[in-house]
């Protein structure tokens, strides 16, 4: 269905450009947690989620 709405041009790009883009997103998903709070994301991550508990 893609190939007959883009083209076979257009089909292969997408295939070999998709490793890329998806390293790239991964990059600038980790971006995005290293410039904010990077303990909000953190809190769910199983085992280093222990470290930022607090005790009220």
């Amino acid at each position: 269905m893609l190939n007959q709405l883009l083209g076979p041009r257009y089909v292969q790009l997408i295939k070999n450009w998709t490793p890329t883009v998806v390293t790239w997103g991964g990059v600038a998903g980790v971006g995005v947690i290293w410039a904010t709070d990077w303990k909000l994301v953190l809190q769910y991550v199983p085992y280093i989620g222990g470290k930022f508990k607090t005790e009220d």
